[in-house]
Formats: C-alpha cells, sequence, structure tokens
C-alpha cells in the first residue's frame, strides 16, 4: 500500500492524497494574519508519482490504473480544504486546496510545503528543497517542477530571515519564490510583535 500524504494540523491528521503526489506547475500562497492566524491557497497541478512510474515503463496506463486515479480525485474533493481535484488522465490532476488554520496550528501540505510556530512564536513558512538525485528522478519520469511562493505579511511582524527572490517594496506586496532549482529551500522566518 502506497504511503498517504496527508495535510498535518497540531490536533489531527487528515488524510487528504491517496499516493505519492508531486506538485509540478502551480501557485501556493499564504496569507498571515495580524492575529497570527493564517489562510493559504495551493492552485496547480500535480503528478502521481508511482502512476507515472508505470506510464513510464509500460507507454500506457491501464483502465483501472485510470479509474484508481480518477477516484482518488473523487476522493479528494470530500475533503473541506480541497476545492477542486480532477483527474486529467496521465497520472496528472488539477488541483485547487484553500484553508485557514489558527494562530499556532501547522500546515503541512503535498509534502512540500509547511507553516509551523515554535514555543518561542517564530512561525516558519518554508518549501522542501529538491536534491539532486530528485530532480534527476523527477526529469526521468517527465516532471518539471516549476512553482511559486508567495507570502503576505500584516505590519505586526518583524521578519527574522528569509530567502525570498522578491520582497515587498514600500511594505507593498509579497515575499515570493520561484520553487524548482536544485538546492533551493524557500523560507521566511517571523515573529509577531507585541502589542503596544
Amino acid at each position: 500500500m502506497r504511503k498517504p500524504l496527508a495535510l498535518l494540523t497540531a490536533t489531527a491528521t487528515a488524510a487528504l492524497l491517496a499516493g505519492c503526489l508531486i506538485p509540478e506547475r502551480f501557485t501556493a500562497k499564504v496569507d498571515v494574519h495580524p492575529d497570527a492566524s493564517f489562510s493559504y491557497l495551493f492552485e496547480g497541478t500535480a503528478v502521481d508519482a508511482m502512476g507515472m512510474m508505470k506510464l513510464r515503463k509500460q507507454g500506457l496506463l491501464s483502465e483501472k490504473d485510470q479509474q484508481g486515479l480518477a477516484a482518488e480525485a473523487q476522493q479528494m474533493s470530500n475533503e473541506p480544504d480541497v476545492k477542486k481535484a480532477v483527474y486529467n488522465g496521465n497520472a496528472r490532476f488539477t488541483l485547487e486546496i484553500a484553508g485557514q488554520r489558527i494562530a499556532g496550528e501547522s500546515l503541512r501540505l503535498l509534502d512540500m510545503f509547511s507553516v509551523q510556530t515554535d514555543k518561542d512564536g517564530v512561525m516558519t513558512i518554508a518549501a522542501k528543497p529538491l536534491k539532486e538525485k530528485e530532480k534527476s528522478d523527477f526529469s526521468q519520469l517527465g516532471i518539471n517542477v516549476n512553482g511559486k511562493l508567495k507570502v503576505r505579511l500584516p505590519s505586526n511582524v518583524e521578519v527574522i530571515s528569509q530567502n525570498a527572490s522578491a520582497t515587498p517594496v514600500l511594505g507593498i506586496g509579497s515575499y515570493s519564490w520561484k520553487i524548482g532549482g536544485i538546492g533551493v529551500r524557500p523560507e521566511i522566518k517571523l515573529r509577531f510583535k507585541p502589542a503596544s
């Protein structure tokens, strides 16, 4: 049985995505609110790695495999944070996943993105770095990870560290990163300023 991916919260693990889904072409957004809650959105395509391996090996997926992947999309659609899950064929899905978390609650999405707050109140928003072997394996399977992460912050936040490729100008706009380069780990650490 394949290990399920999940959206993890501090209180529960909701099994969301069966199989090993790899985000492919996408935009992910995190909007942090002044009360330390946050909302998030993922829009784009994802690839079922097991299905893609079969496709590369056999040249096509069997009718049973296609039906199984379509059933996975239907199952995903039943989850509250999944706004859209469509199986496009050839082991690829179109996904829209959006939700909100309260202050201190964690998020792990598609085994690629995470939001966590430590005991000192430092919030870390990060994406998993791609290793050279992963990138090579993905390339052999015909998977090209090409995405963007955007993070919007309220004015009562102090940024401790960040490695964004673009930052807000005069406090307007978002921090943003391109995702897909080897060894690049998009990350921002922040702390909420005490109320005055």
